[in-house]
């Protein structure tokens, strides 16, 4: 069953993150636009409506269903995070702790099991 405290802080703890480094580097090469402003949340609103509709469906409703939309739209919001890691402002330790915090997150939604709901 998917760790939801884990699971629930995540998108809290990464958007913290991209507050920190937002304002950096000309949105040019794999940087994405969101880099320059607070605008990362615009780039990413379509993932965060779709996250935020799957935790409701799953918390009115704890279904298996419902809990592998939920576990889906987290891996898809995890994959839209992605390229924020080419952020002019995200170096050094701060870059390698952002791609072990998604590679490790995604790879805890990937072992997770909605069998047992």
């Amino acid at each position: 069953m998917l760790n939801f405290k884990k699971i629930f802080y995540f998108p809290v703890l990464i958007s913290l993150s991209l507050i920190s480094f937002s304002g950096c580097g000309d949105g040019e090469n794999d940087e994405p636009s969101g880099c320059n402003s607070f605008n990362w949340s615009v780039e990413l609103n379509d993932e965060l409506t779709d996250l935020t509709t799957a935790i409701s469906n799953f918390a009115q409703n704890p279904t298996e269903a419902n809990c592998n939309n939920y576990r889906q739209a987290l891996l898809t919001y995890v994959d839209a995070l992605r390229p924020y890691g080419n952020c002019q402002g995200l170096t050094g330790q701060n870059r390698v702790e952002w791609q072990k915090l998604i590679d490790e997150y995604e790879e805890d939604l990937n072992e997770e099991d909605c069998s047992d709901i």
